[in-house]
């Protein structure tokens, strides 16, 4: 919206404003679309919701509900957990909640999602950032308790990497001792510019 703003201040045509703040013309133009058709909250609107999980997650609660009816909605989320899903409790409530008559269970259908292709077309124009743990000789034995040890320091490293995706490029990464926070990936892609751009030259 401040960009829109700033857009109609300077009286910017939809190419200088792409210019001007580094984003693509037609990026803008469906901005403005956006918010002649829904207003300032149909920018925020987007055509799936980013933690709506997939069909076959609510079927497990379900099935895990129904194989042990003594089992709550925490002690749920932590065996999902130890399988690698992280669902919140509340998550799970609200699942249980739904119902799900048998015609749901047998008839699944899952969704298939198009796979949207990430485009570069020049160094420095996308990157690619991963969090991974790299676990030490006292960690990650087994994934159940009391073996299945935190994911920290001392039984693993937390690694962030950023790679270009137009040169393959490796331009940074950093080691934390336990799971990064939003700040921590945000001070390590303010570092990784400037070492990027002294290689590049």
């Amino acid at each position: 919206m401040r960009i829109l703003q700033l857009k109609a201040a300077r009286g910017w045509s939809y190419e200088q404003a792409a210019r001007a703040l580094l984003v693509d013309e037609e990026t803008v133009r469906s901005w403005i679309r956006r918010l002649d058709e829904g207003g300032e909250r149909g920018l925020l609107q987007i055509s799936r919701p980013v933690n709506k999980f997939p069909d076959f997650v609510r079927y497990l609660v379900w099935q895990l509900k129904t194989l042990l009816p003594t089992m709550g909605k925490v002690r749920i989320a932590q065996v999902l957990a130890r399988a690698g899903l992280h669902l919140g409790a509340t998550t799970v409530g609200r699942i249980l909640k739904e119902e799900p008559t048998p015609q749901d269970i047998t008839a699944l259908e899952f969704e298939v999602v198009k796979a949207r292709s990430v485009t570069a077309k020049y160094p420095g124009h996308t990157w690619h950032v991963d969090l991974t743990t790299v676990p030490t000789w006292s960690g990650f034995w087994v994934p159940w308790m009391p073996f299945a040890f935190p994911q920290s320091w001392p039984f693993c490293w937390w690694v962030a990497v950023i790679v270009d995706h137009f040169s393959r490029v490796f331009v940074g990464f950093a080691v934390f001792f336990g799971r990064p926070t939003s700040a921590d990936v945000q001070q390590l892609l303010e570092r990784a510019p400037v070492r990027f751009l002294s290689r590049s030259r």
